[in-house]
């Protein structure tokens, strides 16, 4: 007969936060260079919504020029968003400098968030003087539009796909078929831009869910 015995259970030592590895604060170096990246990935999304909603209308077709002008425009607006940002954390951080004691949140900043504040003003402010140097490079508003373009063909091509993926019922062509295009093409061009309103909104839900560079950009 088989006796069973209970196995004896192990005692783990109490976590110990100072037991875990310094974490070396961002260089000033690596912030700016994350905060550009974000930048511009944040300015070829706004230009490809406005490719996509120039697309869905049909009034024209695509134009590099235009595209460019709006490239620079999506950077204007950016800096200025920077430029904000910097006088904020300019702000905030004479502000903190005054209180002592633990943050309750995020945005509870005291004292001990000075420096951070600092680094977090200096990288706004230098993200927005390297976009005001490239908004006057045309070679670099040409590429910065044509992946933009890219980018919302890709979106565009992506919806089209999944609705061609769906059952269909067979068509009869006939004089009301010729007739009723129109119309039916103005019905598909609000499904897509519904559809393309979904599928943004749920990118844009994943991307507050894992914000990755949520901490210095304000």
């Amino acid at each position: 007969m088989r006796i069973w015995r209970r196995r004896k259970r192990e005692r783990f030592a109490p976590f110990d936060r100072t037991a875990l590895p310094e974490v070396e604060p961002l260089t000033f170096e690596e912030s700016f260079a994350e905060g550009l990246l974000v930048s511009e990935a944040a300015g070829r999304m706004a230009l490809k919504n406005r490719i996509i909603v120039m697309a869905l209308r049909g009034d024209e077709p695509f134009d590099a020029v235009r595209a460019s002008a709006a490239a620079r425009e999506v950077l204007h607006e950016l800096v200025q968003e920077l430029d904000e940002v910097a006088e904020w954390s300019a702000a905030e951080r004479e502000s903190a400098a005054q209180r002592e004691g633990r943050s309750a949140h995020q945005h509870d900043y005291h004292r001990a968030d000075a420096w951070n504040l600092r680094l977090r003003q200096r990288v706004n402010a230098a993200v927005a003087e390297r976009l005001t140097e490239l908004r006057n490079d045309d070679a670099y508003l040409a590429e910065f539009a044509e992946r933009a373009r890219q980018e919302a063909w890709e979106e565009i091509a992506g919806v089209i796909e999944a609705r061609l993926a769906q059952e269909w019922p067979e068509i009869e062509i006939d004089e009301a078929y010729e007739r009723e295009r129109d119309d039916r093409m103005r019905g598909l061009t609000l499904d897509l831009k519904r559809d393309l309103a979904d599928a943004r909104q749920r990118r844009e839900t994943f991307d507050e869910l894992d914000d990755s560079f949520g901490t210095w950009s304000g």
